[in-house]
């Protein structure tokens, strides 16, 4: 592997990190919480807006209520 595209991972783990701690802390709370009537695989998953600006950077620059 070439020392440009190590650089080029090694900048990008911060973001995989908390992309990672936002996806096993969703996971710790739907544990705590017991299961709702009519979730499954097929509906749709609430995000927070913190959550999903970890998981894709920039994604969300202004949310308008």
């Amino acid at each position: 592997m070439g020392a440009k595209r190590f650089l080029a991972l090694a900048n990008r783990t911060p973001a995989y990190d908390g992309a990672m701690a936002a996806v096993v802390a969703a996971e710790q709370q739907k544990e705590r919480q017991p299961a709702q009537p009519g979730s499954g695989p097929d509906e749709p998953q609430q995000v927070d807006v913190d959550q999903m600006n970890l998981i894709v950077p920039g994604l969300i620059d202004r949310v308008e209520v």
